[in-house]
């Protein structure tokens, strides 16, 4: 099933507030994995399992290796899952 790209990006951040208990009001495209999401590289893999249920097909993880910004992940995930 295809997915929008805004559906995309409510899913992600969705799990984010889920699983990380991270604020929705940071949750802007802009908002830096690292420094502004405090999302490291075992959360990473942690929203990627989470990604595989929601994708129709294999997420690419080396894909996600130069994303730095929430808008480059739902750039990434749509890429998989877009219409």
């Amino acid at each position: 099933m295809a997915h929008s790209k805004q559906e995309v990006s409510d899913h992600i951040n969705s799990i984010l507030v889920e699983l990380f208990e991270i604020e929705q009001d940071k949750l802007v495209p802009s908002a830096l994995l690292h420094d502004d999401l405090d999302i490291d590289s075992i959360d990473t893999v942690d929203l990627l399992i989470e990604l595989k249920k929601f994708v129709p097909q294999e997420i690419d993880a080396e894909k996600f290796i130069d994303a730095k910004t929430l808008g480059d992940v739902v750039d990434i995930v749509h890429e998989f899952c877009g219409d």
